[in-house]
């Protein structure tokens, strides 16, 4: 048995797709050139953004930072003569210390090495500059204010 092939199918669509192309050339006696004309574009100046920040409030805001009161001219601050701060010595909590070969302490939470200098934060919330001098195998020797404190392991930890 032979397969059926509707000639339809075949037929029909060739020849809507003779007759458009030729319509398309009826009413030209040559075939379309790509066209070479490039289209001009005007030239458009864009124009620069000027930002002034202002020197006083009843100028403006910052338009970066609206928040800001930084370039303003404010009141001088009120200072008070420094007095050194006394630091209560059981702030000052020892948490751990690593074995050799290369000993640290770690005090507040924050490790040290021997010789070096940090903040700290105390309980109170406030922080406190202090040095590490030296570590012991059951303390370390720090320096507060110029004061030296030994800070002990607390026993049974």
């Amino acid at each position: 048995m032979k397969p059926y092939i509707d000639v339809r199918w075949v037929v029909v669509p060739s020849v809507v797709l003779i007759l458009g192309s030729l319509c398309s050339f009826a009413g030209t006696s040559k075939p379309p050139e790509t066209s070479k004309i490039v289209p001009s574009v005007p030239e458009v100046s864009i124009p620069q953004s000027v930002f002034l920040i202002p020197s006083q409030p009843s100028e403006g805001r910052n338009p970066f930072y609206p928040q800001s009161r930084m370039g303003f001219q404010a009141a001088p601050p009120t200072t008070k003569p420094h007095e050194p701060s006394v630091i209560d010595t059981s702030s000052f909590v020892l948490n751990g210390i690593t074995s050799p070969p290369k000993r640290t302490a770690m005090i507040n939470g924050r490790t040290f090495e021997p010789g070096e200098a940090g903040e700290v934060r105390l309980p109170s919330g406030a922080k406190a500059l202090i040095k590490c001098e030296e570590i012991r195998n059951e303390s370390a020797v720090i320096v507060v204010n110029g004061q030296r404190r030994e800070v002990r392991l607390r026993s049974g930890v």
